[in-house]
């Protein structure tokens, strides 16, 4: 696994590769330890793979890249070692279901009176992402020189994850900035003239002058999206309901879709890589605006 580790990184960019070190850790290395290259076979990764289905907890994604890094080892070993090379033909990952949390209308009324009233980190950050969009990692990246407050903007260029250090540090991590995953995800995302204006008094409010720092921290630091997803849990809390950061982009992408935004336009300040994954997501989530859309027809 570690041969094949090296050999990956003449091809993958650090983010991948720190992801496939982590699939080999907290997965692999936990499983197979006790095992040789020559012992594996077919009915052994069926009973693995059966095991981990077995678990409601594991994400399709995670169980996607499990069944890739194995793949992957294993044929590198076969065809530089001539062990066994293993069939994954039997292993089918279904597809789940995603499940789309969104706020209520108190909810959001209440977050959103919190933070045009309260001039905080979090707030700024809520701000954005319940009126644009962004995902945690992109507003943690954004600095105000990405922001055009007279074209009302904001342009998203790159996202913040914590990944296992390039140094031979142990488990310790680090935080990066980094291009985001697909060239779809670099976007111009239009703002609100509301939250435009709160921007410019948050701006004023702070006497910032350097563009060049980032939105929540205020300086160079780069902000931890578990501070932001901290802070968000902790104000949450003061209006007596728990949900993740990310249900502010759903509640975002449906609210857009009530009031009849083009699904092609959203798609594009969403970040899809295509439309196909915005209708799939959002466009039937709502009983109601069903019924609205039946009644446009009359009869004949």
């Amino acid at each position: 696994s570690n041969e094949w580790i090296e050999l990956k990184k003449l091809s993958v960019k650090y983010p991948t590769i720190a992801k496939y070190r982590v699939v080999i850790d907290t997965q692999l290395a936990h499983q197979f330890n006790d095992y040789t290259m020559e012992q594996f076979n077919e009915d052994i990764i069926i009973a693995y793979f059966n095991k981990l289905s077995t678990k409601e907890n594991y994400a399709n994604s995670t169980l996607l890249s499990i069944r890739y890094v194995l793949r992957a080892i294993i044929n590198y070993s076969h065809q530089k070692y001539k062990t066994n090379n293993c069939s994954f033909e039997l292993i089918k990952i279904g597809k789940k279901q995603r499940q789309i949390n969104t706020l209520s209308n108190s909810q959001k009324i209440n977050l959103s009176n919190y933070c045009f009233n309260n001039f905080q980190p979090i707030s700024i950050a809520v701000a954005i992402s319940l009126y644009t969009g962004l995902r945690i990692g992109e507003i943690c990246a954004l600095k105000w020189e990405d922001i055009n407050f007279e074209d009302n903007y904001i342009y998203v260029y790159k996202t913040v994850e914590r990944l296992k250090s390039k140094e031979d540090t142990g488990n310790k991590t680090a935080l990066m900035i980094l291009n985001p995953k697909t060239s779809s995800s670099k976007r111009i995302v239009p703002i609100p003239l509301f939250l435009n204006e709160f921007l410019v008094n948050y701006k004023s409010r702070y006497q910032i002058e350097d563009n060049n720092v980032f939105i929540i921290t205020g300086n160079n630091k780069i902000p931890d999206p578990r501070t932001t997803q901290y802070r968000f849990n902790k104000l949450c809390k003061q209006f007596d309901f728990n949900t993740n950061f990310h249900t502010l982009r759903h509640s975002y992408a449906t609210n857009c879709v009530m009031n009849e935004v083009d699904t092609k336009s959203l798609s594009e300040m969403l970040g899809h890589s295509n439309v196909g994954t915005t209708l799939n997501l959002y466009v039937h989530s709502s009983l109601e605006f069903k019924k609205k859309q039946i009644n446009k027809i009359s009869r004949l």
